[in-house]
């Protein structure tokens, strides 16, 4: 008796995680855009911080995706 992942592992589910994804996306682009023009007092520690968190975002959603697709 195991709980199949792909129960809770819906498209909306998918979707949402996609959506965070392109928030953490555009905002690690935008700090290291306003790092690089020297437009803010942003230390480049946020702007590495921010893109790990967007590669682990990254993985979430790939992974929710495989999980739903491949019905596991």
């Amino acid at each position: 008796m195991y709980m199949v992942l792909s129960e809770w592992v819906t498209p909306p589910v998918i979707v949402t995680a996609g959506v965070i994804l392109f928030i953490c996306l555009i905002s690690t682009a935008v700090i290291g855009f306003l790092i690089m023009k020297g437009k803010a007092n942003i230390p480049f520690s946020w702007h590495v911080n921010l893109a790990r968190l967007t590669v682990g975002m990254a993985i979430v959603h790939a992974s929710l995706a495989m999980i739903w697709f491949f019905q596991l």
